[in-house]
């Protein structure tokens, strides 16, 4: 066991700090690119430029498509934690999930347009794209990964969702909310875990469902991000503005936004994760041999810089939830921000979401990034 806990091989620690690397890079760059839109943009205060000819704008859409295809390729076939994928394969999967999200983006783009227009602003567009997304979160999953979801019956008589992901990292979710929640796990984890420490993760997911954990992370994600649009179009002028350069702002000010929850909201959600391994072991369902096992199925164990560990891992390392799993959790659980707003911040118009260590260059993950 290394100085942060880690319960992954050398192979795999290795590999995590160069995600890390990569996906810090690949979200500097887009916020680098953000500041100097908006540079621009406060330039130009009268918006006298006028609006974005057709032909710039695909220039644009063009410029951002091939920028994050490098990242997306160091990401999928470079740094992968198994052997690397045939490169047709690989370039299928890639194709496939960037179509579907372009599409997405596009509809999203669109809607914005139309409520800048209608209500003076993009905050009607993003809870309108928001909901959507929570709606077709499925759908989308099943459109972007090529994988299926299907309903099986455990021999308790528990029903969840299955899907037949490779990626090593996907640990599923929590598809839908109240009572209509069910538990989407990967198909491979019915085979490769172990009864009770299958055992022990259904019953946490069991326990957030009960507490309306997913319901309450989508409400503040919602919430956070209505405020960002708000501020950016207050601040900026995005009203005045004609709709093309106002949408090319509020994509600039929402990566800002988005970058800033990137800061704050991995702290956030780390007691979603104590409070469901605390639940787990008060129902007699003891959760130590998953939270030792976790690491090895994700490559994801935190890190042993206590700074790294609270920006960049809402999951925390294996270590520090054996220690909180000691206490009783106590005080207010806000959910799964962090990696729920991955997903939601499509509907911000912002490629934040999959540019992060845990799910660049991996579309299996874009919709469902790795939680625990």
């Amino acid at each position: 066991m290394g100085g942060g806990g880690t319960l992954m091989t050398s192979e795999q620690s290795a590999l995590a700090r160069r995600r890390l690397s990569l996906g810090i890079t690949n979200v500097g760059f887009w916020v680098l690119i953000a500041v100097a839109g908006l540079g621009w943009l406060v330039g130009n205060p009268d918006g006298r430029s006028g609006n974005l000819p057709l032909w710039l704008v695909a220039a644009i859409v063009l410029a951002i498509v091939s920028a994050q295809a490098v990242f997306d390729f160091v990401g999928g076939f470079v740094l992968i934690p198994t052997r690397h994928p045939q490169p047709w394969k690989f370039l299928r999967r890639w194709v496939r999930g960037i179509l579907v999200h372009w599409l997405v983006m596009s509809g999203v783009g669109l809607v914005g347009i139309m409520s800048l227009q209608w209500t003076g602003g993009f905050c009607a567009g993003l809870a309108l794209a928001t909901v959507a997304l929570a709606l077709g979160r499925g759908r989308l999953h099943r459109m972007i990964s090529g994988a299926s979801i299907r309903e099986v019956t455990l021999e308790g008589g528990e029903t969840l969702l299955t899907t037949p992901v490779e990626d090593p990292a996907f640990t599923g979710g929590i598809l839908g909310f109240g009572l209509r929640a069910k538990s989407l796990l990967p198909v491979r984890w019915l085979e490769a875990v172990p009864t009770a420490e299958r055992a022990a993760e259904l019953h946490r997911r069991r326990w957030q469902i009960a507490e309306g954990l997913p319901g309450r992370a989508f409400l503040l994600v919602l919430f956070w991000n209505l405020l960002g649009s708000f501020l950016g179009t207050v601040v900026f002028n995005f009203t005045d503005r004609p709709p093309g350069l106002a949408l090319l702002g509020h994509a600039c000010w929402m990566t800002l936004w988005t970058f800033l929850s990137l800061l704050v909201m991995p702290s956030l959600s780390r007691s979603a994760v104590f409070a469901a391994d605390r639940a787990a072991a008060d129902a007699g369902a003891d959760p130590r041999s998953w939270i030792r096992l976790f690491p090895q199925f994700t490559g994801e164990d935190g890190s042993p810089r206590a700074a790294i560990q609270n920006i960049f891992y809402p999951i925390p390392s294996a270590q520090m939830r054996l220690e909180r799993l000691a206490h009783p959790h106590l005080g207010f659980v806000a959910g799964n921000l962090a990696r729920s707003n991955l997903y939601y911040s499509w509907a911000s118009f912002t490629l934040l979401g999959r540019a992060v260590h845990c799910n660049v260059g991996r579309p299996s993950l874009w919709v469902f990034p790795p939680s625990a």
